[in-house]
């Protein structure tokens, strides 16, 4: 397997997140759902959660998993975002390094092996699930708007995808 692949090559993409199907990833025996917020959940300047995401969040619970909002930002914008909820998430994740996905197993009390990261950057998203060994799924941007960190990865994120043929 090239490095390339090994690194940066989601087990799964996806057009949209709705497009996933929980009961054949819980039957697979997964237990929990890391979920990037930005531009994966919501988009990067939507305020404050809608009922679009409270449905998707319930869905894969409903199904079964522990669903945490897993995001690289700051605590003011994922508890601004989810302050009408009781859902709960982790913030500065520091993804692709393994810190955040270490807070992550412990909050949830599951192994790595048994989660599934869903986000959409390969630089951060599939490369730290892929790095920890968690199931990556890669979800195609809501928005083609980006915050100005975002816009670099998704320069590099472009040739990687070319690279693999994709």
């Amino acid at each position: 397997m090239k490095l390339l692949d090994k690194l940066f090559k989601p087990d799964l993409t996806l057009d949209k997140i709705t497009d996933f199907d929980a009961s054949k990833y819980k039957e697979l025996g997964y237990k929990a759902i890391l979920l990037d917020l930005d531009n994966t959940l919501a988009p990067y300047y939507v305020k404050s959660i809608d009922q679009k995401a409270i449905e998707v969040i319930e869905s894969l619970k409903n199904t079964g998993f522990k669903v945490l909002v897993f995001s690289n930002n700051s605590p003011q914008r994922v508890g601004n975002y989810l302050k009408t909820t009781d859902y709960e998430y982790l913030c500065y994740a520091l993804k692709p390094l393994p810190f955040g996905y270490l807070r992550a197993k412990k909050k949830l009390d599951v192994e790595l092996k048994d989660c599934i990261s869903m986000g959409d950057q390969l630089l951060t998203d599939v490369l730290g699930a892929k790095r920890m060994k968690v199931f990556s799924v890669y979800v195609k941007p809501l928005v083609d708007k980006d915050s100005w960190s975002t816009k670099i990865n998704r320069f590099l994120e472009r040739k990687i995808f070319k690279r693999l043929g994709q």
